[in-house]
């Protein structure tokens, strides 16, 4: 699947071989995240550059457009993304049209986000975006960049915040940094249900993402799946999907 922000779904490619493989990662989601109670889930993926963002964007889309009721929470503070991918693609208005909305720091990120909700200076009406297109899908981007990430992620606040997000939605996924050069995903291991691991087909050996993935499953989420991006399947780029269980 490839990593360029282009590739998150639109009305235009709904209909296509990309968007069909993330329909089979949706099928497989409900199956057997949803269908059992899983409602927050956390995607991750070993290093920079796997593909995790524009997974968790083009799930979340697909996931609304079935019915569900989506919240998509950027809590990358080391790169955030998720709002410059859906406003690149014509899912937000562009950034000159919603600082009303979000107030926007010098770098052009949201300044009102998910850490406002953690420190519980902001509410959920004021950063949660409606993502257009999408009835009844809403994006939380990171918002201000806090000194200490890993620490907030980890604090019981954040379980707080996390746990009332999931009344608000069926589904609330979360994007986070890559887990072999941060803490941050582990901490939220302990907030969230469930576990998508990103990772890109090639010759990186596969010693390293099996220790990651050990590493994750000692929290309390359970490991959904692994999603490989960029494989070679045949009609699309996309990879195949690996159930939860024992990784070896």
């Amino acid at each position: 699947m490839p990593r360029d922000s282009s590739m998150v779904l639109s009305d235009a490619t709904l209909q296509t071989p990309f968007a069909e493989a993330y329909r089979g990662l949706r099928a497989n989601i409900n199956f057997a995240a949803i269908g059992v109670g899983v409602r927050s889930i956390l995607v991750t993926s070993g290093a920079s550059g796997e593909g995790k963002s524009t997974t968790v964007a083009n799930l979340a889309i697909l996931l609304a457009h079935a019915g569900r009721r989506v919240i998509v929470v950027d809590a990358d503070f080391r790169r955030p993304r998720l709002h410059r991918l859906f406003t690149t693609n014509g899912h937000l208005p562009h950034p000159q049209g919603v600082d009303a909305f979000w107030h926007r720091s010098e770098e052009g990120r949201p300044s009102a986000g998910l850490s406002g909700l953690i420190a519980g200076t902001a509410t959920f009406a004021e950063v949660a975006a409606p993502v257009e297109g999408c009835d009844n899908m809403w994006l939380i981007p990171a918002g201000v960049i806090p000194s200490n990430p890993s620490e907030l992620l980890g604090s019981p606040q954040t379980r707080a915040l996390i746990l009332d997000l999931r009344d608000r939605a069926d589904v609330v996924l979360l994007d986070s940094p890559p887990c072999a050069l941060y803490a941050d995903a582990l901490e939220l291991t302990k907030a969230t249900d469930g576990i998508l691991y990103v990772l890109k087909s090639g010759p990186q050996g596969l010693v390293d993402h099996v220790r990651i993935v050990r590493q994750l499953q000692q929290g309390s989420a359970r490991l959904l799946g692994i999603v490989m991006n960029q494989a070679e399947t045949g009609a699309g780029r996309y990879g195949g999907y690996r159930g939860g269980g024992p990784v070896a």
